[in-house]
């Protein structure tokens, strides 16, 4: 943080001007008060005049230091006494009392200047001071507001290094021992070293003063700043760690619902064939509970590994261009929805996408499953145009609407909505498997809905990555 000057000479902390100028300041001040004590000397004693010689004492004293100021108290009384002191012109006094006068006033002048001059050097530790709390308060600031504390540590170490007058200063977590090139200050947490403040070799400032001051007050903020990113850390692993429990739990409880239902029908349907004398009919009827409790079975797993892949980054991508009008065809066939229950509707223009097919294909085909689940017959809509830059979906059903509370819910892994059918026992996969096929293939998906008015998914792929179809204009 860089110190403000002040523009007005009148200001004690403002920076001394040269030595030279003080000199000439100091012989324009005795020769101005010399001049102006000739037409006082018709309304006051001339031995009672010498006050006027102490403005100009007191003024140089408090920019130019007690040394010039003691000069110019030295120069005044001589000039005093020369000019306005009989016997006029010499450098004799013709009454002995004056002596006593001007020996009064030099120890009075050399006295005023010094508490002048003492009087700068407070007002200049003064400002000091404030500095450096102020620049504590930025480093609280810096250090304890910011996120990323590296960062946090570079502009901290730029300030400091304005503020003292170096030319680079660093901030390092770490021990770091003086050599050739820079001198180290190390910050510490009662013994433990936390950190080193770090300054080029060639640093001419005031070191008692980084010692005693900079530091203690940087270690200080150091310390909290670090024991606040640990307590983020842990704050952000608790809160990872029963995110996971939650997860845990409810694939658990889900898994456990889910796996079990199929294999219950599995084994009661296996339970009732007659080994000796197996009957065709009844063959049949196990082949189908069995096939669709395996089939159900079969399915479960896919998405418990597909939520798997997902939240570990391990989902491999086929990435080609695709036609978006087979995706959403293969979906719908892959759904099995009678097909007055599914109307599609898109664009002839669409261009070709870039992304994983499958991985698209089984994302709408969860989508749509849901829509049809919750249409209560009614028939679902899909539609796709490309709009702004990017190619829009919208799969839209005419159900009993998601209820606003659940809006930002329903792509959170084995979530269940209230309200599915009594006939639907799904896991709770389907929306949040979707969401992350979409996303990873650069896309973004909402929802939009109102209670008793239908639900509304809108799925976009931006046009960047688009191939146009052959004999289509580029």
């Amino acid at each position: 943080m860089t110190p403000k000057r002040s523009l007005s000479p009148l200001v004690l902390r403002s920076p001394r001007p040269s030595p030279v100028v003080g000199a000439v300041a100091a012989v324009l001040a005795v020769a101005v008060e010399t001049i102006a004590i000739y037409p006082l000397a018709n309304v006051a004693p001339v031995v009672s005049l010498g006050v006027v010689y102490l403005i100009g004492v007191v003024a140089i004293a408090t920019y130019w230091g007690i040394r010039l100021g003691f000069a110019t108290a030295l120069l005044s009384a001589l000039a005093y006494n020369y000019f306005h002191l009989p016997p006029v012109g010499r450098l004799t006094l013709a009454d002995n009392r004056n002596w006593v006068g001007l020996a009064s006033f030099l120890v009075v002048a050399a006295a005023t200047g010094l508490v002048a001059d003492l009087a700068r050097a407070r007002a200049e530790e003064a400002d000091r001071r404030r500095r450096e709390a102020d620049l504590a308060t930025e480093m609280a600031h810096t250090l304890l507001a910011g996120a990323d504390l590296q960062a946090a540590l570079a502009v901290m170490a730029q300030r400091l290094a304005a503020a003292i007058g170096a030319s680079s200063a660093a901030i390092e977590l770490a021990a770091v021992d003086d050599d050739e090139r820079r001198l180290g200050f190390p910050l510490r947490d009662g013994e433990r070293v936390i950190g080193t403040l770090t300054l080029p070799a060639t640093f001419a400032g005031d070191r008692d003063r980084i010692v005693g001051r900079i530091v203690p007050a940087l270690q200080s903020v150091l310390a909290a700043a670090l024991q606040r990113a640990e307590l983020q850390a842990e704050v952000i692993e608790t809160a990872s760690l029963r995110r996971n429990d939650e997860l845990k739990t409810a694939l658990l409880r889900s898994v456990s619902h889910d796996l079990r239902t199929p294999l219950t029908a599995i084994l009661s349907a296996a339970a009732t064939l007659d080994p000796e004398r197996p009957d065709a009919e009844q063959v049949g009827e196990v082949r189908d509970v069995v096939l669709a409790a395996a089939t159900r079975l079969a399915g479960l797993v896919e998405k418990l590994l597909d939520l798997s892949r997902l939240q570990s980054g391990a989902s491999e991508q086929h990435v080609e261009a695709y036609s978006l009008e087979e995706v959403i065809a293969e979906a719908v066939e892959h759904v099995g929805a009678e097909t007055e229950l599914v109307r599609v509707s898109l664009d002839e223009d669409l261009p070709l996408l870039e992304g994983d097919s499958g991985q698209l294909e089984r994302a709408f085909a969860n989508l749509i499953e849901n829509a049809v689940r919750y249409s209560g017959g009614k028939p679902v809509s899909i539609r796709a145009r490309a709009v702004a830059g990017r190619v829009r979906v919208r799969i839209v059903d005419q159900g009993p609407g998601i209820r606003p509370g659940e809006l930002e819910r329903i792509f959170m892994p084995f979530y269940r909505s209230p309200g599915q059918p009594a006939s639907h026992q799904g896991a709770g996969l389907g929306l949040a498997i979707a969401k992350g096929f979409i996303e990873v293939n650069g896309g973004r998906i909402s929802v939009e809905s109102l209670p008793g008015q239908g639900t509304s998914f809108v799925i976009e792929f931006p046009l960047g990555a688009a191939t146009p179809r052959q004999g289509a204009p580029a």
